[in-house]
Parts: C-alpha cells; sequence; structure tokens
C-alpha cells in the first residue's frame, strides 16, 4: 500500500512539472538509455549524469532508470534477439577436423560465446538507439497532449496532495 501511495505521489509531481515536455522527455530517455547495457551497479548514475549533460530533467531520469532496473532482464534478452537478428555471417567457413588436438572444443565455445558478445552489443547499441528516439517522441507527444488529462485523472482518483 506504501509503495503504490508513493508511486502515485511521484507520477503527480512529475506530471506536474513546470518545465517543458522536452525536458521532461529528454529526462526519461536518458534514464532510461544505460538500462540497455550491463553497468553493474552505475546504471542510476549514468543516467543522472546523461541527464545532466543533455539538461534533462533529473527526477524524470531517476524514474527511467528505476523502472528499466526492475525489467533489466528483458531488456538483455531483447538485445541478444536483436543482434542475433541483424549479426547473420555471410559466409560459413568449411568444416575442418583436428582429431588429436584437445583444445578445439574449447576453441569453439570461445568463439560461439564471442558471438554471443558481439549480438548482445550490437542488439543494445540498435535497441538503445531506436528505442531512445521512439520514446522521445512517444513521451513528448504524451507529455504536450495529455498532461493536464493525465494529472486530473490521477488527482482527482487517489487523491494525492503534494506541500
Amino acid at each position: 500500500m506504501k509503495l503504490i501511495r508513493r508511486l502515485k505521489y511521484y507520477t503527480v509531481k512529475l506530471f506536474r512539472v513546470n518545465k517543458g515536455a522536452h525536458q521532461v522527455s529528454i529526462g526519461l530517455v536518458t534514464g532510461f538509455f544505460p538500462c540497455w547495457f550491463p553497468t553493474f551497479g552505475i546504471g542510476p548514475a549514468l543516467s543522472i549524469a546523461f541527464a545532466r549533460l543533455a539538461k534533462g530533467n533529473l527526477p524524470a531520469s531517476i524514474i527511467a532508470a528505476s523502472i528499466g532496473s526492475i525489467i533489466w532482464p528483458v531488456l538483455f534478452y531483447m538485445n541478444y534477439v536483436t543482434g542475433r537478428l541483424l549479426f547473420h555471417p555471410r559466409k560459413k567457413l568449411p568444416d575442418f577436423s583436428l582429431e588429436n588436438m584437445e583444445y578445439v572444443e574449447a576453441a569453439v565455445n570461445v568463439n560461439k560465446l564471442g558471438k554471443l558478445g558481439i549480438k548482445f552489443v550490437l542488439g543494445g547499441v540498435v535497441n538503445s538507439l531506436v528505442f531512445s528516439l521512439l520514446g522521445y517522441a512517444a513521451f513528448y507527444y504524451i507529455f504536450r497532449k495529455y498532461r493536464l488529462a493525465i494529472l486530473k485523472l490521477i488527482s482527482r482518483r487517489n487523491k494525492v496532495r503534494l506541500h
């Protein structure tokens, strides 16, 4: 109950921001951008740094980073799928057999792991760029067109008051 109330509070606070739709949209997009990559705990700090660098809204950036830190497994899977769709080797090397060599299996496994990493990174770059552009356009449109209607709906329905 407390978590839902706090979420509603911050949603109302976000929609009440007097800054323009551009700054809020930039904040949301820059906050979500690092979530596409494994940042090993520094994702929220990167989100804030990117938001400041792009002159976006910091609370929007923090909200987006929080959402991204929850759904990162889905994002990472999307990275791999996108990379797999985009990364198709044109030529297939001929098979060879070195039966006396013991390291062949290890070399093949390392090669497969390397291809997995390339697919993941390529998918992450493509997904982060595409979803940043689409996310900016969507958030900008929503904030320009429906900001007041959403704010009235949330405020009236939940009776959340800001001090």
